[in-house]
């Protein structure tokens, strides 16, 4: 009976994970260069630091992203494309986050195949980094190469920004989810909104408005506040601009009055309300959540009214997202799999591992050949490197490409890209822990001992450790 459920649980693992093949970060640009890319034009000079924009850019993934900036003369100083290396489609998904213009043609991000145009994603007028997921699994197979445009002549098509911004390219077999802040209000200006009447001057932070009671909830430093220098008495709306409803859910805070259609927040499809909050009569503002699955595809906008006047005649908001949901039957199998593999790691995993280790022997050659070229590898320090290679290892390790693979191969790190990884663990771990250091983020001290971004830091750092960098951090404490 028990082997028979083992070769159940076998077959089901087999087939859960079968096609499970790991993501390919094409270029999330952090290494500040356009490595993957060809450029074409004057836009594109190297990636842009986020903390270098004069206007900040929300949902950013790293320090830096492809941001098309204005080099040069004449009518062409605002133009120019990166093209990318090219590829093989190999992964059902690639996914990006983009910003900027929207123009399906001047400003845009391109996949092309045969020299056509497959598919096209553009920003939506604004500094917000949406994400963007391309169904390719039709493609599979097909060799592409990816284009981002900015071809604005600046007299023209004044209606679209006259820049693209894109970062975080990944091909995938999963659709990743993220959270979209499509509004915080943290620039402290309502510089995305269409502003009507008098009520909304400013976002409000503690120390910019009057107001009896104090507002509690809100996250960050500024909200939406409709409650001025005059009270309660003057009224307005704040209008969004358009955007497609791409997500499950709406969140939102919202506090104040509790008016409906007089002080609330408002979800608009063809000009008519579809979703409606309001406050409760109080300073706090509480989480509201809006389903709308039903209205995906379709085009809304969102406004906030203060259309009242007397007692608690005012709206304050804060943090609207965009979110999804897993589907009821992922859930089913992320608990099955993780039932699965927590199975596997008690009973199988240990079992299986006794019984190769008693197979699996090492000859002492091998052996002392293994432990000089680690040796070799820890002093030469050679892994603090990111851009460390395979011709890198070998040149300081006198050893062939094939021994070196061999020798790790048989080690208990499996591969030589394990080894490495497993001593920038230990550099930071030490690194960390020295005083010097502590002025220093834990990212720019992963960066030190070697790792190329901050995704492959956290992902490498938990597969060895089990646990976060943050987690770490808190444990030393």
């Amino acid at each position: 009976m028990t082997f028979r459920f083992i070769g159940i649980f076998i077959f089901l693992l087999v087939g859960c994970t079968k096609t499970e093949r790991p993501d390919i970060v094409f270029d999330d640009f952090e290494k500040g260069r356009f490595i993957n890319w060809n450029k074409q034009g004057q836009s594109f000079v190297n990636p842009i630091n986020v903390d270098s924009t004069a206007e900040p850019i929300k949902n950013v993934h790293g320090k830096y992203v492809a941001y098309s900036n204005f080099e040069g003369e004449g009518e062409s100083r605002a133009q120019g494309k990166l093209v990318s290396h090219k590829f093989k489609v190999n992964r059902k998904y690639i996914s990006f986050l983009i910003a900027g213009g929207n123009h399906n043609i001047r400003e845009c991000v391109n996949l092309i195949i045969n020299n056509k145009i497959v598919k096209v994603a553009t920003g939506e007028n604004d500094m917000v980094l949406r994400e963007v997921v391309w169904d390719v699994s039709a493609l599979e197979g097909r060799e592409a190469v990816i284009e981002v445009v900015d071809a604005m002549a600046s007299p023209f098509e004044s209606n679209a920004l006259g820049f693209i911004i894109a970062d975080n390219f990944t091909f995938s077999d999963k659709i990743h989810q993220r959270e979209v802040v499509f509004e915080d209000f943290e620039n402290g200006t309502y510089s995305n909104w269409q502003v009507e009447g008098e009520a909304f001057e400013v976002p409000r932070n503690r120390t910019n408005v009057y107001y009896p009671i104090s507002a509690n909830g809100f996250n960050g430093e500024y909200f939406a506040f409709s409650f001025g220098r005059n009270h309660d008495k003057k009224q307005g709306k704040l209008r969004s601009k358009p955007f497609k409803i791409n997500h499950d859910y709406v969140t939102l805070l919202v506090g104040g009055g509790n008016h409906p259609k007089l002080t609330c927040v408002n979800l608009l499809v063809n000009d008519s309300i579809v979703c409606s909050a309001t406050g409760s009569n109080d300073g706090n503002l509480r989480p509201h959540q809006w389903d709308v699955k039903g209205l995906k595809g379709m085009t809304g906008t969102i406004e906030i009214v203060d259309h009242f006047s007397d007692g608690w005649g005012h709206i304050m908001v804060d943090d609207i997202i965009f979110i999804d949901e897993p589907k009821w039957y992922m859930q089913i199998w992320v608990w099955a799999i993780i039932f699965l593999l927590g199975f596997v790691g008690i009973y199988i995993i240990p079992r299986l591992a006794l019984k190769s280790k008693s197979n699996i022997k090492i000859s002492p050659e091998d052996d002392e050949a293994l432990e000089k070229l680690k040796s070799i590898i820890r002093t030469s320090e050679i892994y603090l490197n990111n851009e460390c290679s395979i011709q890198d290892i070998i040149t300081v390790s006198e050893s062939s490409e094939e021994e070196t693979n061999r020798l790790f191969s048989k080690s208990e790190y499996g591969s030589l890209i394990n080894y490495l990884n497993s001593l920038r663990v230990e550099a930071f771990k030490q690194q960390l822990q020295d005083p010097k250091n502590e002025a220093y983020t834990m990212i720019s001290i992963a960066e030190q001992c070697g790792f190329s971004s901050k995704t492959s830091f956290y992902r490498t750092f938990k597969a060895i450790t089990n646990i976060t960098p943050s987690e770490y951090k808190n444990s030393l404490k």
